[in-house]
């Protein structure tokens, strides 16, 4: 397993957009650390969203055990967006609030802070319903920043392919290395296919990585962002 420490990749500007994000994450998991309710009435359900019928008993099952709601709370659709500022333990948002400070900020510096919040929010879009799409009739809620982040690793890959990942390496034993974000980021994407966890939303991550990546190549390639982002360099 490779976990990513910080990249030698310094941006050009303060990352507003991302530094936000993660206030705002930190601040909802407050909430659900206060208010357990909070999770299952934001959380995304892939049955509610696609209107599967489940059998009542395995729903009053799971609300019994989990305190997952009976019934939608909010627009189910909703909960697509809301879903992404949710997590699952203190572990969970740690790992994702460090890996979107790294890959974040150098991301949010090359499309501008604007461009930057709308894409994250496309991207975590596009991730949740990578995972609805083959979980459609699934009462599990899922949430988590990851498929948003992994969109912008995606981006990441395409617009600094060759910045330096500082990695912790754990086989057998503990080591630091150091790696070219290209490895380290489709050695990433590529173990998404061969681990499997059944907490982990593993298609998501899939998904938002994808529609990261696809996205850079629409708007140009990294020739095309950083060249607009040298002519522009003061554009939001």
């Amino acid at each position: 397993m490779l976990l990513p420490i910080r990249d030698h990749n310094p941006a050009q500007r303060f990352p507003f957009v991302t530094v936000g994000l993660i206030i705002v994450n930190v601040l909802v998991y407050i909430m659900q650390v206060l208010d357990p309710r909070v999770t299952y009435v934001y959380a995304a359900i892939p049955c509610e969203i696609t209107g599967a019928d489940v059998n009542p008993l395995v729903r009053m099952q799971l609300e019994f055990q989990h305190g997952i709601r009976a019934e939608p709370v909010v627009n189910p659709w909703l909960t697509v967006l809301t879903s992404m500022f949710l997590h699952g333990g203190f572990l969970h948002i740690l790992g994702n609030m460090w890996s979107l400070w790294i890959f974040g900020n150098n991301v949010e510096d090359a499309l501008g802070h604007f461009r930057y919040l709308l894409l994250y929010l496309i991207w975590g879009v596009a991730a949740a319903l990578s995972h609805v799409l083959f979980n459609w009739a699934s009462p599990i809620p899922v949430v988590g920043a990851s498929g948003a982040i992994a969109g912008v690793m995606g981006a990441y890959l395409l617009l600094f392919p060759h910045a330096r990942i500082d990695c912790v390496l754990l086989f057998v034993i503990i080591t630091f290395v150091e790696v070219p974000a290209i490895f380290f980021l489709i050695f990433w994407f590529v173990s998404q296919f061969l681990v499997y966890n059944p907490g982990v939303a593993y298609l998501a991550h899939i998904g938002g990585f994808v529609a990261g990546f696809i996205t850079i190549k629409l708007l140009g390639g990294a020739a095309g962002v950083l060249g607009r982002r040298r002519a522009y360099y003061d554009d939001w």
